[in-house]
């Protein structure tokens, strides 16, 4: 094993022209970087010192980050990219100006309004794609517009231009043949931000061909993608037939005409894949174009990352393996055996693994989250931990991550993919679309092949062998081989994908270029942890299950806020602190809070919440196990607790690594809460009481009616008329305030 492998390793970073380096409080813009140095301007307010220049390595960029000294804020000087960040849509906007992209978003706000009010069944108006309805709806969305723009961006759109005899525009809202010509060329371009890209290399009419010849032929060249296999020639002889057809009407000096070799280029630049569909049929196509085998181009760390599950194929037990060696035999049969679900992202231009997440539940958002935020995390710690020799130091903010569209990657999964800045692309349901990361998955076959238990395609391949009865690897021992195969045998082995080079040796010489900026602890909590909605601040602070939270800060929110409501971030892994949203009006009102500080990092009060995890805290509250227990019977799975019980791997290795493992979701949370909330006015719920005590004697009759269901609090019952109270008691007691004061014993 080569010693620098698991030596320190300092990271290389590469930062976008848009992103600010605030370095002990002083910021930077980025103007460029020379081999392992970053040259910074330095901004104060909104100048540039555009003669004064600093230098940082990458070393002291690493030190800077360890200290905790620096603080990279991205896209902070381009207010527009932000704006243009859509799901699904991977538009490579980063080469465009400040003011182009703007005009982008301009043009995409007023596309997406209107298709969102043309299809709203419950509006009395419902705009069409005609002038009539496009000069409508400009009229009655141009104000609205104008205070987006200047909400958004600070300021108003320019004026429109000068036109004769015309009032000139305050700002330039589209006219009605101008929005119907957006609408059209965003909808062809299956409304991605792409449409709106400007094309200034197509002004001009550079070929000076006429303009009814260049009509004629691009009718014609569309025919070469056709299951008759034209030839050139083929298609040049009816661009001249229909040539000739139109100069027969026309005098000589005005005739049209057009070259063989005009044709032959326009045939050219056709879309290949479209051709290759029209001409050899679109499995053809999909077969040449899928990225199976060399893929697509990424040349850059973590362009993309493909991220998919896979059912191991291997039966586990669900117990320690200390505890399993103990077992008697019949013992060690009653202990559950399961195929646990693999998630895993891979960098398609390193072939390394950078996602990773082992789960004993069948995959969801819940088992996906975590693998997305292991992406961004050192993990070489937990590596060690495991028993691996060589580093796991693969991690940052993906560009893109690919994922199929099944319900794993619902809402939860994509909310967080878009808080922690990154883009999520779904290529169609074929997973040749993702052929890199299901080619790893048949590549971890192999370890299952090593041990007892193993589980195959199907009952035929299976045949007669006892999977589950033969299972002899523990869930927590199953984890720790993962991770020492991932880190020691796969990343180290030459990949025919690579050409024979090493994925550790490819991540190793693309992080020579740099690599985006990983994001700070914060910001992975904002991002992955669980919102909670509607939360109300007292002087106490903000509570959550029982723990308060208070600080200065929020004390300071609390007085500029009252009665109103904020929204917090809680982290799953640690409840020592959460995260309160500051709203936006009240942003660079708290004295110690900058203004461009979106939330309040709060503390429990005198520690309360330290070392403490979700899991840990809902599982011992009487009502939540009951409900999991509940829920269980009824075949609803609540996922609470995570397999971390399971695992032999140290729990504060983990916790370090920043790898989580919590199983937590917000609609769980949801239901959880409504329950805890449901117990606690069950539990002290108040009764309707009569206005009059009864008439008679005894207790015979009723005189309350609970206001809801009764709970069981184990008391004994009211005693019957004909119990010995009756007789030495001639008049009942009156109820001096519920039915439950009773405690069962006689006078």
């Amino acid at each position: 094993m080569n010693p620098a492998l698991a030596g320190s390793h300092e990271r290389s970073h590469l930062f976008g022209r848009h992103d600010r380096l605030v370095i002990d409080g002083q910021s930077f813009r980025v103007e460029r970087k020379v081999k392992d140095s970053h040259v910074l301007q330095p901004v104060t307010g909104d100048l540039i010192a555009e003669d004064f220049f600093v230098v940082k390595t990458d070393k002291e960029i690493n030190g800077f980050i360890r200290s905790k000294r620096m603080r990279i804020d991205e896209g902070y000087y381009s207010k527009a990219i932000g704006i243009l960040r859509v799901r699904f849509d991977d538009s490579d906007l980063s080469d465009l100006s400040e003011e182009d992209l703007r005009t982008v978003a301009w043009k995409k706000e007023w596309c997406v309004r209107f298709l969102d009010a043309a299809a709203n069944v419950e509006e009395r108006w419902r705009p069409r794609r005609t002038i009539d309805d496009c000069a409508r709806f400009i009229e009655e969305n141009a104000d609205r517009m104008d205070r987006w723009y200047f909400d958004t961006f600070g300021e108003r759109r320019r004026p429109g231009r000068r036109l004769p005899g015309e009032v000139r525009k305050a700002f330039d809202y589209p006219s009605p043949p101008s929005l119907k010509k957006w609408l059209a060329k965003f909808i062809a371009g299956h409304c991605r931000m792409d449409s709106f890209r400007p094309r200034y290399s197509n002004c001009g009419n550079r070929s000076q061909l006429d303009q009814r010849a260049a009509a004629v032929i691009a009718v014609e060249v569309q025919k070469f993608a056709s299951i008759l296999k034209p030839k050139m020639a083929d298609i040049c002889e009816n661009v001249e037939l229909a040539l000739y057809e139109i100069n027969k009407t026309l005098p000589q000096h005005q005739q049209v005409y057009a070259s063989p070799n005009a044709v032959r280029r326009r045939i050219h630049a056709l879309d290949p894949f479209m051709v290759d569909a029209g001409r050899e049929g679109s499995d053809y196509a999909l077969r040449k174009y899928t990225p199976v085998g060399k893929g697509l181009s990424i040349t850059t760390a973590l362009g993309r990352v493909e991220m998919d599950d896979w059912e191991v194929d291997l039966h586990t037990l669900i117990e320690r393996s200390a505890i399993w060696k103990a077992l008697t035999p019949e013992q060690r049969k009653l202990v559950p055996r399961v195929r646990m679900a693999f998630t895993a992202g891979i960098c398609c231009a390193s072939r390394c693994i950078v996602g990773f997440n082992l789960s004993i539940n069948s995959p969801s958002t819940a088992t996906t989250k975590p693998a997305l935020r292991s992406v961004m995390v050192d993990k070489t710690e937990l590596a060690a931990a495991a028993g691996a020799q060589a580093s796991w130091h693969m991690h940052g903010r993906p560009t893109y991550v690919a994922t199929d569209g099944g319900p794993a990657y619902g809402r939860e999964f994509d909310d967080a993919a878009m808080r922690a800045n990154i883009s999520r692309v779904i290529p169609e349901q074929d997973p040749r679309m993702r052929g890199t990361v299901e080619a790893f998955f048949r590549y971890m076959k192999r370890l299952c092949r090593y041990f007892a238990g193993r589980a195959f395609a199907n009952v035929v391949e299976r045949g007669d062998y006892p999977a589950e009865q033969l299972a002899a690897l523990t869930v927590g021992e199953f984890y720790k081989t993962v991770i020492v195969f991932i880190v020691d045998y796969y990343h180290l082995r030459p990949h025919r994908g690579l050409e024979g080079r090493t994925p550790y040796g490819k991540w190793m010489e693309l992080e020579k270029a740099g690599l985006p900026p990983a994001p700070s602890e914060q910001q992975l909590a904002v991002a992955f942890g669980l919102r909670r909605k509607d939360r109300s601040i007292s002087k106490h602070g903000v509570e959550f299950l029982g723990i308060s939270y208070n600080s200065l800060e929020l004390a300071r929110l609390y007085a500029l806020l009252g009665q109103k409501k904020v929204d917090v971030i809680v982290e799953p892994e640690d409840l020592g602190y959460l995260f309160v949203r500051i709203p936006k009006q009240f942003r660079g009102r708290i004295k110690e809070v900058p203004e461009d500080h979106a939330f309040l990092t709060v503390p429990s009060v005198d520690g309360t919440g330290n070392g403490k995890t979700l899991a840990e805290t809902l599982l011992a509250k009487r009502a939540v196990r009951e409900f999991v227990k509940a829920e269980q019977q009824a075949g609803r799975t609540i996922r609470i607790d995570a397999h971390r019980h399971f695992l032999d791997l140290a729990e504060n290795v983990r916790k370090r690594a920043a790898i989580a493992t919590h199983e937590i979701t917000e609609k769980t949370m949801d239901l959880i809460e409504a329950r805890i909330a449901f117990s606690g006015r069950a539990g002290f719920g108040s009764v309707e009481l009569a206005a009059e005590e009864p008439e008679g004697d005894g207790l015979g009759t009723v005189v309350a009616l609970s206001t809801r269901r009764r709970v069981d609090t184990g008391q004994k019952s009211l005693p019957s008329p004909e119990s010995p109270l009756e007789e030495s008691s001639p008049k009942p007691t009156p109820f001096g305030g519920s039915m439950n004061l009773y405690d069962g014993e006689d006078e």
